[in-house]
């Protein structure tokens, strides 16, 4: 198999995961503190904090879908570098204290944002690759 496209579907299948893990775990299946904290910080009430993560959760598996279903179009993990940088952002200003915790949103939005540009540059080698071998 193709190096290349071994690490690009590592980076694609672990940014599917990841959006789909965050969406079903802590925001679906047992939705955590942390999550309806940040909700709540910005002034939902506890009921609306909790419709705001299932609908969260539903929104963060349908977009792990879209990251494998729209398999070679760059826009999937270009979304996810946004997304990365404004969820962080959302956190440092309404849930700092977030930051400093044992598993923080700076150190997985930093990593998740990193296989994405790993992602993009794959996709440019493999269709140089595709590019070269039609030439």
């Amino acid at each position: 198999m193709n190096s290349a496209f071994l690490s690009y579907a590592v980076c694609r299948g672990t940014i599917a995961f990841i959006w789909f893990y965050h969406g079903l775990v802590p925001k679906l299946l047992y939705p955590h503190e942390d999550e309806l904290a940040m909700s709540m910080a910005i002034g939902l009430s506890r009921a609306g904090a909790e419709k705001a993560a299932t609908i969260g959760g539903m929104l963060e598996i349908a977009f792990a879908i879209a990251v494998l279903a729209f398999w070679r179009q760059r826009w999937p993990l270009l979304f996810t570098i946004a997304a990365m940088v404004g969820l962080l952002g959302f956190v440092v200003m309404f849930q700092p204290v977030l930051v400093g915790a044992a598993f923080n949103p700076v150190t997985t939005n930093i990593a998740v944002m990193a296989l994405a540009l790993v992602g993009l540059h794959l996709q440019r080698v493999l269709d140089a690759a595709d590019a070269a071998s039609f030439s």
